[in-house]
This record gives structure tokens, C-alpha cells and sequence, in this order.
């Protein structure tokens, strides 16, 4: 085993600034419930420092640490010495990965994704079976026109675990008349969670993947997944050029909106907030658009969370906890579901599946008495709900 660990030479000098103040660890979510201190950004700095100098071996145990992290970017902005913790970690887990020591629960992903083009396993003919009848049986009739002006990209949990993201998305598009068409058994994960995870098939899956988008002839790109936004485009970038403009559906909402081609005229009722999602805000800095949306929405109030925009608490849905370790995501996700009952908010709102995923489970841990009637949606929802 080497002594010193490959990312050393460009991350040498951030991990030696680290001085150890422990700002990161006021908002790192994993020391929030752990209160490890090897959890926070501090913490794997100093095991860091060691593993550089040769008087630490990587192990299980290490892995543990550095795969138990929701890759929220809380630390990065809180640390006064400009040390990229979220970075780091990534950068440590390629080498993990390398070394044999991913987790299991990850590689069964990894393995998921090679076999079937999606993290669960699942034929991808199902893919499809989301879809509004009427494209649904266009594509099995082989009607799905080969080129439009815009390509949809669904992602896999909106594809695969939840029943109403994708068919609200599809029928917003329509009714504001966008010419449209998608992959449809033939997209494939995005390749996130193998970036992720610190697998080196990440850069080959996303190649064949910018392949099948460019032969579709579309000029702009639009997804409901924030951790498939956040990968096409801070992610793809430095792999090749995908040639399209990319949106995530709370810009292009958005936009449709401004434009008159989506009206939001259908009331909704009682108190509503935003969670940001981590791969939405702090990584891409999408914060205005989908507050634009729910304040046009008749009949609600909007209310905000104390932690919000770059501040909000992460839901735990992120970084592969939900994998590698579930009951520590759905304990993060309680803790998010309480800021928003703190501030009395009837409905949560995202514009991420996973977020939507995990806050109704954090919801249920929460005790009925105290959670009362409180809903999660994500934003396409809403959008086709006030839309109708």
C-alpha cells in the first residue's frame, strides 16, 4: 500500500489548512445525530493527514467514515479556511473504491446499473411504464418521434418509485404544447451514483449516455432529478460536450410560466414550504425559481424554514446514504420534516425525487400526534395540480 494517497498532490494543501475550529461540524448532518467527531469534515481532515504521512492504513473502518456522508456541501460553505470537504471526500472514495473498500450495499448499485441501467435492477421495459397511456403506447407502437426540440430525461427514482413526478411532468409539457420526446427504454442512469461511490465506470457510462442525447437532435435538455441536473451539468462538462442547453424542471417551469404557456389557476389550500435540495442549491444554486412557482400558487401561503437556501439542513437523501445507510437517511429526514412543522407548514415541497423519497419516510418515523396530516410533493405536482 502506498503511503501517501494520489489526490494528495492536489488537495495537499487544503487539507493541511484545515485548523481544526470546527465550524463544519455545527452543520455537518451526520455529526448532528452521530456526534462522532471522525464524522465531520474536521475529523477526516486530521485521518486524512495520516493516511498522507504513511502512520494510517485505509480499512473497513475508514471507509465507513468517508462513505457516511451525504455529500451535502454544508462544510464547504461554512469553513472560513476554504477547505472543499465535499470534494475531498470524493476524491478519497475513488481511491477506497480502488483499493476494494467500497461497501457492498454500494457495489450491489454499482452492479445494478451494469446490468439493467438503473439503480434498481429493474427491466428497463418498465422504465416506461410511468408514462401517460398515451405515450406510453407510442413508444411500444414505435410512434416516439426519433428528434425533437426538447428531450425529457426522467431519472431512474422517477421512473421506478414514484407514481406521480413523472405523469405530472409529462402532462405540464403537454399542456403548455413543448415538442418534446425522451429515451424511453433506452435512457440509462445518469452515472451518479457511480461518481458517487468513487467507481472509475462512471466516466464510460456517462459517454454512452451523451451519445444516445446527441443522436436525438434536441436542442435543450430537461430533468426532474436534481442529482441528474447536478451531474449533466457540473459533472458531464469535463467528460464531453452533450451539446444541449440543460434545465431542471423547476427552471423550465419556471419560465413556461412567465411566458403564459402554464397557468396556475387551480387553488391549493393551507400553509406551504420549499426544501432545498443539496445537489439543487448549494451545488447548482437554484434557489429563486422554484419560490417564484409556489408563491404564484392561488390558496397557499408560503412560508420559509429557518435553514434555507445555502443554510438548509439536509434531508438525508444524498451521497448514497440511502443505500449504504438507510435508518441514518429516514433520522436526518425526520429532523428535516420538524423544521417544517416548526414553522406550521401543512405541505413540503422539492424539486428532488430522492428528497421526496426520504422526507416521506423521515415523516413516518416521525409519531402521528406529532406529525399531523403534513404532505411531501415535489414540485411538478403541484404544478399540474394548480394547473388544472
Amino acid at each position: 500500500m502506498e503511503a501517501t494517497y494520489e489526490f494528495e498532490k492536489k488537495y495537499r494543501d487544503q487539507i493541511l489548512r484545515c485548523s481544526s475550529c470546527g465550524f463544519c461540524q455545527a452543520v455537518c448532518p451526520i455529526f448532528g445525530l452521530t456526534l462522532r467527531p471522525a464524522m465531520n469534515t474536521r475529523g477526516k481532515m486530521l485521518l486524512l493527514k495520516e493516511l498522507m504521512d504513511g502512520s494510517l492504513e485505509p480499512s473497513a473502518e475508514i471507509a465507513d467514515i468517508f462513505y457516511t456522508c451525504t455529500a451535502c456541501k454544508a462544510c464547504t460553505y461554512t469553513c472560513p479556511a476554504g477547505v472543499e470537504g465535499n470534494e475531498i471526500v470524493e476524491e478519497v472514495r475513488k481511491r477506497l473504491y480502488k483499493d476494494g473498500l467500497a461497501p457492498e450495499s454500494l457495489t450491489g448499485v454499482r452492479d445494478s446499473i451494469f446490468k439493467q441501467g438503473n439503480v434498481f435492477a429493474s427491466a428497463q421495459d418498465e422504465r416506461i411504464e410511468i408514462y401517460p397511456p398515451v405515450l406510453r403506447e407510442k413508444v411500444r407502437k414505435g410512434e416516439l418521434k426519433s428528434h425533437a426540440e426538447t428531450l425529457l430525461f426522467m431519472g431512474c427514482l422517477p421512473s421506478y418509485m414514484d407514481m406521480k413526478i413523472v405523469p405530472s411532468f409529462i402532462k405540464s409539457l403537454d399542456a403548455a404544447g413543448v415538442d418534446y420526446t425522451t429515451l424511453a427504454t433506452e435512457e440509462t442512469c445518469c452515472g451518479f451514483p457511480l461518481y458517487l461511490m468513487g467507481s472509475d465506470e462512471f466516466e464510460p457510462q456517462a459517454r454512452r449516455l451523451i451519445e444516445k442525447m446527441r443522436a436525438t437532435g434536441a436542442r435543450e435538455l430537461v430533468t426532474p432529478c436534481a442529482g441528474c441536473y447536478k451531474t449533466f451539468t457540473t459533472l458531464y462538462p469535463e467528460i464531453g460536450d452533450l451539446g444541449l442547453n440543460v434545465y431542471h424542471s423547476v427552471q423550465y417551469f419556471d419560465r413556461l410560466i412567465n411566458e403564459g404557456r402554464i397557468e396556475l389557476k387551480g387553488e391549493l389550500s393551507g400553509k406551504i414550504t420549499y426544501h432545498d435540495p443539496c445537489d439543487l442549491g448549494r451545488s447548482c444554486k437554484i434557489f429563486e425559481e422554484p419560490r417564484n412557482i409556489l408563491k404564484r400558487v392561488p390558496g397557499v401561503e408560503f412560508v420559509e424554514m429557518e435553514k434555507n437556501r445555502l443554510d438548509a439542513r439536509c434531508c438525508g437523501g444524498g451521497g448514497g446514504m440511502q443505500a449504504y445507510n438507510p435508518e441514518m437517511a429516514v433520522d436526518m429526514a425526520a429532523l428535516r420534516v420538524r423544521d417544517a412543522l416548526d414553522v406550521g407548514a401543512e405541505l413540503i415541497v422539492s424539486g428532488c425525487p430522492a428528497c421526496k423519497d426520504n422526507l416521506r419516510k423521515g415523516a413516518r418515523a416521525i409519531p402521528k400526534e406529532e406529525r399531523g396530516k403534513i404532505k411531501i410533493m415535489d414540485i411538478t405536482e403541484v404544478v399540474i395540480n394548480a394547473a388544472g
